[in-house]
């Protein structure tokens, strides 16, 4: 039997009478922690979880406050604490005639956070209780509606992952009902059921779409990039094309060179995506797809022609749903949508032009991944 979430009622959320919002309060001044300390006291709103550093790193709590010295001191917990965090845990930051961009001391990797990016509101002192309590206000009511979303968006994922499972289980009931019509129809019948064979598939390729779609949403920060052979992804996904789409032929202009890119396991998918658009929007009594892979010094560049209709000039942007409307327009398509995420995502390029074939050519440009060990240094000496 399926339950649902319960909804987080406003009795129920951090920062009501019922539900007070936990705060540790870590400040180097004695007078401004006694102050605050006090203050929140006699807030029924507010509940102080500990002055103790150890909250900062085992407590269940809904913010922080703290000055540039404890900022600069705790540093290490504070970024983990909102690393690891489910949902927004706000930081307000007290202190006099504070710029915190001068704070930033520690050395950081590029995709780490500045102590800037850490802090969500400033308090100046001395402490004014109405600001203070305008500052709190707000970052309480960040912490609430970022545990709101975060409870709806794990619903819509729960849902999505039903839906597609089921959606995908009831479509391999009809391919697996309509393969069986293969000894009861004619000529013309095995055309219809030849048809209905091909949307049947679409429809499972689209299930499978929507998955990796969301696999790229719920990717905190940038994707995590590795070296990826795009010639495993490629014969793969044409030994698998090849049995999918029997009536069609698929050809490799050359050979793939061995040679890895800046990707993830998602990079199949891009070949997947853009075969089965090849195959799928194609009107031609033999659907023809042609690939050929040219290495760069940089890049490598991967071209996927077919002989179907093409895509005009015009409406290239919209099938790659880069317009405005995004997948919201009648030409975008979810699977080439995902091409360009992921496309994007790997610091590459994609673009749509006319094939020699008659049909549309799609040209993605991928960034190779630096060959590892190199020392340039010793190299130059």
């Amino acid at each position: 039997m399926e339950t649902e979430s319960p909804a987080l009622g406003t009795a129920d959320r951090p920062g009501t009478a019922k539900s007070p919002a936990r705060v540790v309060p870590i400040l180097s001044h004695v007078g401004n922690q006694r102050v605050l300390v006090n203050w929140l006291q006699q807030q029924d709103q507010y509940e102080i979880v500990s002055d103790d550093t150890a909250a900062l790193s085992e407590a269940d709590i809904d913010m922080v406050i703290l000055d540039a010295h404890s900022l600069r001191t705790y540093d290490t917990e504070i970024r983990k604490r909102k690393a690891d965090a489910d949902a927004i845990l706000p930081v307000l930051l007290v202190g006099s005639d504070i710029d915190v961009g001068t704070l930033d001391s520690r050395e950081q990797t590029e995709t780490e956070p500045t102590v800037s990016q850490l802090v969500d509101e400033v308090l100046t002192t001395p402490i004014d209780t109405v600001e203070l309590h305008n500052r709190l206000d707000t970052l309480g009511r960040i912490r609430r509606q970022s545990i709101a979303l975060e409870s709806k968006t794990d619903q819509l994922l729960l849902l999505n992952r039903i839906s597609r499972h089921d959606i995908r289980n009831e479509m391999n009931v009809v391919i697996g009902w309509t393969e069986q019509l293969a000894n009861h129809t004619d000529d013309a019948g095995d055309q219809i059921r030849q048809r209905v064979l091909d949307s049947s598939q679409h429809v499972v390729d689209l299930t499978k779409a929507v998955r990796e779609f969301v696999d790229t949403l719920q990717t905190a920060g940038g994707p995590n990039l590795e070296a990826v052979a795009p010639e495993d992804a490629i014969t793969d996904e044409l030994t698998k094309r090849r049995t999918t789409f029997e009536d069609a032929e698929f050809a490799v202009d050359g050979d793939i060179p061995r040679v890895d890119v800046r990707a993830n396991d998602l990079l199949a998918s891009v070949f997947r995506n853009v075969l089965n658009n090849a195959v799928q929007h194609n009107d031609s009594d033999t659907p023809r797809v042609e690939i050929s892979v040219v290495e760069g010094a940089e890049t490598v560049a991967i071209t996927i022609a077919d002989n179907g209709p093409g895509v005009p000039p015009a409406r290239r942007d919209a099938v790659l749903g880069r317009t405005n409307r995004g997948l919201d327009h009648p030409a975008a398509g979810l699977g080439l949508y995902l091409v360009d995420t992921l496309v994007t995502q790997y610091g590459g390029t994609l673009q749509i032009s006319d094939a020699d074939l008659g049909g549309a050519s799609i040209e993605i440009e991928l960034p190779k991944e630096p060959s590892a060990g190199v020392n340039t240094d010793d190299d130059a000496s």
